[in-house]
């Protein structure tokens, strides 16, 4: 599953129907990535956070946890429903169930705009403008994803021929493209005239999972919850029996991606 989108339409509500399943297994992200998104923003006290798509609250909390004022945007109605109750210690949370694009800006201004896995689901035509109108001068935009990286071999080929078996239209893997994502969102930062790029910054972990866990994890991808529901099952069932063959327990390597930019001067107002 790659986050260079083609569709940018796309139906990013599939995740709202397994709600459960994606706070469960979705992967966090390294604190040195929160850390550095801090250190570049150098938010003031009370410092006023934008974020982006945020689901049940993944990158929500590191920044809950340090006091800072949050507006979450998010979508889907059962992702915000468990949001809210994850944070409801945090009173300086707010959730607003809507989308980016329905979201109608008031006179407040962010000194910081978040996006952990979901800019690729915003319109591409107005989302670094819209952006940059709630950024004050010198504000900040972090975007950062969690891009799976090929497992290591003999298990990488294992699970591609199994896909090419049991969803040819997925073969390659659950993330084809990591590398052209960073290409991608580079490039796509640099050619907007609201935002500079201030620095990419790679930061390579892994994650353990047991065979039910992985698929419990699979179960939270747009491609995979695309699939008709008998294919699914087979193409699930033939994975765990290979999991397993390789004792029941991976190691999954990942590449959080952070991307840091700067609200150009004179733009956004």
């Amino acid at each position: 599953m790659s986050d260079v989108p083609v569709d940018w339409k796309k139906d990013s509500r599939s995740f709202d129907r397994v709600v459960g399943l994606y706070d469960t297994f979705r992967p966090r992200y390294p604190q040195e990535l929160v850390d550095r998104i801090l250190d570049v923003a150098r938010l003031p006290a009370p410092g006023r956070i934008l974020e982006i798509g945020s689901g049940t609250g993944i990158a929500t909390l590191p920044f809950a946890r340090r006091g800072y004022s949050i507006l979450c945007l998010e979508p889907g109605e059962n992702l915000a429903e468990l949001a809210r109750q994850k944070l409801r210690s945090y009173p300086d949370v707010r959730i607003n169930l809507t989308t980016f694009e329905d979201w109608p800006p008031q006179a407040e201004l962010f000194d910081l705009a978040i996006s952990a896995r979901a800019f690729h689901w915003t319109d591409p035509e107005t989302r670094f403008q819209k952006t940059a109108g709630v950024l004050p001068e010198g504000g900040h935009l972090a975007l950062f994803w969690n891009h799976n990286l090929p497992f290591p071999e003999p298990l990488n080929h294992e699970l591609d021929q199994v896909y090419r078996q049991f969803a040819p239209e997925l073969a390659g893997g659950p993330s084809p493209g990591y590398q052209a994502g960073v290409q991608y969102w580079e490039s796509e930062i640099q050619g907007s005239p609201e935002f500079d790029l201030l620095e990419i910054k790679i930061y390579p972990w892994q994650a353990v999972y047991s065979t039910p866990q992985y698929l419990g994890l699979l179960n939270t991808y747009s491609d995979h919850l695309c699939l008709p529901e008998a294919q699914r099952q087979r193409l699930f069932s033939a994975i765990a029996a290979l999991l397993e063959r390789h004792g029941g327990k991976v190691e999954k390597p990942y590449q959080a991606e952070l991307f840091i930019a700067r609200k150009a001067e004179g733009k956004g107002k």
